[in-house]
């Protein structure tokens, strides 16, 4: 887009947005500028609760097996936004952590990450770096 300012004031602008694009990304799940992901924003995560992200297929029923897999270990879903794109969904669940351990949410992930239709999940606060993808 033109920004209306010199060159290389437009190029630090445009960088600049890119990074705090990214930045909103990697921290929060947010998606924003994205040519094949839908806009997604989901308020602060509420306390003791893990941010996960998952990538699915856009198909009926996706959303009730995600929730059955939380539900069947025990975890409570605070809340959640659901998103999509074409043949693309893009879903945000803020989970209660609360009385559950690293190993049960560990294992509830690599449940979803598994469903067929899942394309990927990753936990976004919790334990960093940790994730799932087909």
């Amino acid at each position: 887009p033109h920004l209306g300012a010199p060159p290389a004031e437009a190029e630090d602008a445009a960088a600049s947005m890119a990074a705090d694009t990214i930045r909103e990304f990697l921290e929060s799940g947010t998606i924003r500028n994205s040519v094949n992901f839908p806009a997604t924003s989901l308020p602060n995560r509420p306390e003791n609760s893990i941010r996960l992200a998952v990538v699915t297929q856009n198909k009926p029923g996706m959303l009730a097996h995600i929730s059955e897999a939380f539900a069947k270990s025990g975890l409570n879903i605070q809340q959640q936004i659901n998103q999509s794109r074409g043949n693309v969904a893009y879903n945000v669940i803020d989970v209660d952590t609360s009385g559950h351990g690293v190993v049960d949410f560990k294992a509830v992930q690599e449940e979803i990450t598994m469903l067929d239709g899942v394309l990927s999940s990753r936990v976004i606060y919790g334990v960093p770096g940790t994730g799932y993808a087909k």
